[in-house]
């Protein structure tokens, strides 16, 4: 009786122990779609701001490239990684770079 009890015991805890929760892991920007559709060449700052929200990476050495930039490690698969790179020129947007652009509107 004493050994069933030890092997039940062990048992139940071999099951508590293989529940480990692993979170997702979420930085950056989060690109949708139909906001990066609205990207438009020639358009400020102020107006691409007001679609994507800040860039994520902004450095005071070059004010003129932003950087959108988003990464999921997830719990179970693959790890998706997202990036539109904008560049300014006279503060009107000049060129779109990266994993994501804007989809054609025909």
């Amino acid at each position: 009786m004493r050994n069933l009890l030890v092997v039940l015991l062990s048992l139940s805890l071999l099951s508590v122990t293989a529940c480990v929760y692993k979170p997702n892991i979420k930085q950056g920007n989060v690109l949708d779609q139909k906001e990066i559709n609205q990207i438009r060449p020639g358009m400020t700052k102020e107006q691409v701001r007001f679609i994507l929200g800040n860039p994520v990476l902004n450095t005071n050495l070059d004010n003129d490239t932003w950087y959108y930039l988003y990464y999921l490690i997830p719990s179970r698969g693959d790890k998706v990684e997202k990036r539109l790179i904008l560049k300014f020129a006279d503060d009107k947007l000049a060129t779109m770079e990266g994993t994501e652009k804007p989809e054609s509107q025909e």
